[in-house]
């Protein structure tokens, strides 16, 4: 008799849970980036500010629908392993919360002036 083998998982399906909270990470950095060298005094265009957020933040927000739309369409397939459930599941969620992320990251670029000078 042969000893029952452990399932190994495939690496990628590891990885694809890490894709959500990465879109969001490099969003949360192109826009805090961008706002400190853009708001620095020789350079101070407060104006390209507002295009850099808005084409992050749609860039940012499209990656995660896209994301969610391929996990939904994977989870119903026949060939795919019966416990990747939890962890489309867990990805749907990240996908979910790092939206929101986003969202809450571009919200200030949408209500406070860009490169405000401090009163002083």
């Amino acid at each position: 008799m042969s000893a029952a083998r452990p399932r190994v998982r495939p690496l990628a399906d590891l990885l694809r849970l890490f894709v959500p909270p990465g879109v969001w990470f490099a969003h949360f950095t192109i826009v805090y980036g961008a706002e400190a060298l853009i708001c620095t005094p020789p350079v101070a265009r407060p104006g390209i500010m507002l295009w850099i957020g808005a084409f992050a933040t749609g860039a940012a927000l499209v990656a995660l629908t896209a994301c969610a739309v391929m996990l939904v369409c994977r989870m119903g397939r026949d060939d795919e392993q019966p416990d990747a459930a939890f962890l489309h599941g867990a990805t749907l969620w990240l996908a979910l919360l790092s939206g929101f992320g986003v969202i809450w990251t571009a919200f200030p670029l949408a209500v406070l002036p860009v490169c405000a000078q401090p009163a002083g």
